[in-house]
């Protein structure tokens, strides 16, 4: 995610145009926090409640202790597996035009939050329950939209009395059928990872296939403090076997989960991050890994996490830091707090949004339509979320300086008192460079007060909801081929069975 410098060259002139990226941390005290991660981890170690996972770390020079989860993992160890990890690969997706590489540089990649309990409903003006038409309706509508790169279910929404083993892989059969991007998997237990790579591989057309070409990430959340669950670590160990993309994600809550200082919360968040991709490293080493941060500060007020403040981002901000130390891709987050999509989420998308980006994030992939701290989520919010992302970007972009850019000649051509809405050469210029040099909103609005008046006086959650519908109504995305709609039915119907002989 590193822009590197830019020699542009004027006759005797050389300038040397170099874009940095945001951070927080000096170069001595993201060291200073690797060195303390280090003797953290050796010192006091982390709980592996998965004992496969345990066993692998013990065989490869950890300390452990019979009869207990603890482990303390020497920095030789942790170093030699960084030092492995893959750099950069690429995420395959159904629609070959929607791989993303990763760890090469360009854009930050943006997904939907996720497993979200309440949808806001533009009709009412309330929050209810997610249907199974909102799940469908979201993924098709971020399919719509070019600037997401991920996409999923963002709602958690069961529609009968089948276990979650069932509801999760019908989710992705769902995502995989209405969106030709890259999608996340069922992420809860073995089990159902297992399930998620068996539709996955009927997309790619066998398990070598995927595992030359992965198709499905999973994730793996660590429980602070420094713990690594059964459930989560079974999903890690079974997408990282099938070298699938893997999202190593902490949410420490400084003054609850974590210490009360940031520093102290980063160097938790990163000793669980950096054991959990070493445990994923030992299963797989080729397995693509993510480094992954969601954390924020519990508010002493409420006692609720706040992920939309200033903190959230000096938090992600830092995580990107941490992560590129070891050149590994990093994923932190974009996110608000409020309640409703309103003028509060804008401002804290938007500002999350925009740290996480000019960090040099690899993925920011729980952003689109979420808010109420990823509880909460609806269409128009994933409108107005892609607008705000257009924007960030446009200002990541920065302004080239070249001489087609400078425009000396025009400005000669034009000259002192010139007009550049009536000058051919200049108009000849504008036609060429407006759309990407100017960043045009769609659902912001740039009207004259009177032409706004005029149009029925719109507010920006009315044009995202115009805008939401319209798409529904107009988008079709990549057809489903037939023999891979009937053999991930196959997969489904299986594992419906299998719910229904437990349950009896």
């Amino acid at each position: 995610m590193r822009t590197p410098p830019v020699g542009v060259g004027f006759g005797e002139l050389e300038v040397e145009v170099t874009r940095s990226p945001l951070t927080v941390l000096s170069s001595n005290e993201v060291e200073t926090l690797t060195g303390a991660t280090f003797q953290l981890l050796e010192s006091t170690g982390v709980l592996v409640r998965e004992p496969r996972a345990r066993r692998l770390l013990v065989e490869a020079g950890a300390i452990g202790t019979a009869g207990e989860d603890r482990v303390r993992i020497p920095e030789s160890l942790l170093r030699e597996a960084l030092a492995g990890v893959p750099r950069s690969w690429t995420w395959y997706a159904r629609d070959p035009a929607r791989n993303i590489r990763v760890g090469d540089g360009g854009r930050t990649r943006l997904g939907p939050g996720s497993s979200c309990t309440n949808v806001w409903d533009f009709e009412t003006q309330r929050v209810r329950p997610p249907s199974l038409q909102d799940a469908t309706d979201m993924v098709r509508l971020m399919d719509a939209l070019d600037l997401v790169d991920i996409n999923f279910t963002p709602v958690n929404k069961e529609t009968d009395d089948l276990p979650a083993r069932w509801h999760e892989s019908e989710a992705l059969v769902r995502d995989l059928t209405n969106s030709g991007k890259p999608p996340v998997g069922p992420s809860y237990d073995g089990t159902m990872a297992r399930d998620g790579l068996a539709i996955a591989a009927v997309l790619a057309g066998g398990n070598e296939e995927l595992r030359k070409h992965p198709m499905v990430a999973g994730y793996c959340d660590p429980v602070s403090p420094l713990v690594h669950d059964r459930t989560m670590t079974e999903t890690l160990i079974e997408y990282a076997s099938m070298g699938q993309p893997v999202f190593v994600t902490a949410l420490d809550l400084a003054g609850g989960s974590a210490p009360a200082t940031l520093a102290g919360t980063l160097l938790q968040q990163n000793a669980e991050v950096l054991s959990g991709i070493l445990i994923a490293h030992l299963v797989n080493p080729v397995a693509p890994v993510i480094y992954g941060s969601v954390s924020g500060i519990m508010d002493m007020k409420s006692g609720t996490a706040a992920v939309g403040g200033p903190e959230f981002s000096l938090l992600s901000v830092a995580s990107v830091q941490l992560a590129h130390r070891f050149g590994i891709p990093c994923s932190v987050g974009g996110q608000s707090d409020s309640k409703l999509p309103d003028a509060q989420a804008a401002i804290e998308k938007a500002t999350t949004l925009f740290a996480s980006t000019m960090a040099g994030a690899d993925f920011v992939d729980l952003f689109y339509g979420s808010f109420e701290g990823f509880n909460a989520t609806c269409l128009e919010q994933i409108v107005i979320d892609h607008d705000i992302a257009a924007s960030v970007f446009r200002f990541r972009d920065g302004i080239t300086m070249d001489p087609e850019h400078l425009g000396l000649d025009l400005l000669q051509n034009v000259g002192p008192g010139g007009n550049f809405l009536q000058n051919r050469a200049a108009l000849t210029h504008t036609r060429r460079w407006m759309m990407t040099e100017h960043y045009f909103p769609v659902v912001a609005d740039r009207r004259s007060r009177f032409a706004w008046e005029k149009a029925g006086s719109p507010s920006m959650l009315d044009r995202a909801h115009q805008r939401a519908r319209k798409l529904l109504e107009e988008h079709h995305g990549l057809p489903m081929d037939p023999t891979m709609a009937s053999g991930m039915d196959a997969v489904l119907q299986r594992i419906r069975q299998e719910c229904l002989a437990a349950a009896r």
